[in-house]
């Protein structure tokens, strides 16, 4: 499905990604919404799923490639436009949206469209770890197991507060791992129950963060290991997190830094919400290798 016409090259012309993941009567929905006001905007447009944008030879000839999902399709596009001129939109429709709310892009499908054609352009930093690249984090542990456990039924039932809800159960039950991780040129040992490297540490859209001093376009990776022993631990620490207080905990060990190295035998770790099972990760930024539509 596509509306594209070579004769009118000053109109704006969009690569829209959906998932193909995604339910198809919520997503031809969607398109339905989407593409009715590109057409009243006067926008060219082309349609594929996540499957189909290798076969895509040329993406320099669109205004934007288009995100339209949530961070699991964000994540499927950057590896095709990091470290190049191409710029990428996000039409927030998935069930977190921190990449996009971490930019400030509306929820509001046609205020976010309203970006596409009239909004900024913003370098931002990526992540890599291993061969994989990512916008938000990388989390090892009870980020991983609330993430990894919180099934695609739920997430569509529930929305965000699925993720809320295993991670209160996941909570009463903590296990500590063993790690040994390298955060630039400093080795450390520790038994932590959860070890997020983020590029973006906003969670819950923008309600509070685990990164209070980062920022995506700073250089560096924010490093957050949780060392609770206990659900009360857990506790304090989480209240803390919501009034940005917790790099003084105790239980908390909170850095920044280019390059980390994390070596465990626990294998259960997610990529922006994807699951992933390495138990060794050579994680890195990539300053402002993605050009990003913002408002």
């Amino acid at each position: 499905m596509s509306s594209v016409d070579n004769n009118l090259p000053s109109k704006k012309n969009f690569l829209l990604i959906f998932n193909s993941e995604a339910g198809k009567g919520k997503s031809d929905h969607k398109k339905e919404i989407i593409t009715k006001y590109l057409s009243q905007k006067n926008c060219n447009y082309k349609i594929i799923s996540t499957d189909n944008l290798a076969k895509e030879t040329n993406l320099s000839i669109y205004n934007a490639v288009v995100a339209v999902g949530g961070d699991g399709t964000v994540l499927k596009v950057i590896p095709y436009l990091a470290n190049t001129n191409v710029r990428l939109g996000i039409i927030p429709c998935g069930t977190a949206n921190l990449f996009a709310a971490s930019l400030c892009i509306p929820f509001n499908i046609s205020k976010a469209i309203d970006i596409l054609i009239n909004g900024s352009t913003s370098n931002v930093d990526i992540g890599k770890a291993g061969n994989e690249y990512f916008a938000l984090r990388v989390g090892i542990g009870y980020d991983a197991e609330v993430v990894n456990k919180t099934t695609r039924f739920w997430k569509k039932k529930l929305g965000y507060l699925a993720y809320f809800i295993q991670g209160m159960i996941n909570c009463l039950h903590l296990s500590n791992k063993s790690y040994k991780i390298t955060i630039d040129d400093k080795t450390i040992e520790v038994n932590a129950n959860s070890i997020i490297v983020s590029n973006a540490g906003n969670m819950f859209r923008n309600l509070f963060t685990i990164a209070p001093t980062g920022s995506i376009n700073d250089g560096k990776l924010d490093v957050f290991i949780l060392l609770a022993r206990n659900f009360w631990d857990f506790l304090i620490v989480f209240l803390q997190i919501l009034t940005g207080k917790h790099q003084l905990n105790p239980n908390v060990i909170y850095g920044q830094a280019q390059n980390i190295k994390i070596e465990t035998n626990y294998k259960n770790t997610h990529i922006d919400g994807e699951p992933y099972y390495n138990s060794n990760l050579d994680i890195s930024v990539i300053p402002k290798a993605l050009m990003v539509m913002v408002p």
